[in-house]
């Protein structure tokens, strides 16, 4: 089975975690920078959202690869 996020998909989930993530009591400061780095950096064209979801993209395959079971069995006897 593979799984793959577009990088549209990647920014929407990015945006979702930084609406939580700005609703939360911060420090007025704290969230301006974090709204100033997410309108320069994390533009949903961007190659720090391509590389975003190029990473998301390894690690779910990555943990679907380690979730399969093992063909080879240990007998219960040993």
């Amino acid at each position: 089975m593979k799984v793959e996020f577009t990088v549209e998909e990647a920014h929407r989930m990015f945006e979702a975690v930084m609406d939580e993530l700005l609703g939360l009591k911060l420090d007025t400061k704290d969230k301006a920078a974090i709204r100033r780095w997410r309108a320069e950096e994390m533009t949903p064209g961007g190659l720090v959202m391509k590389a975003l979801a190029t990473k998301i993209n390894e690690e779910v395959q990555h943990s679907h690869d380690r979730a399969e079971v093992s063909q080879i069995k240990k007998p219960d006897w040993i």
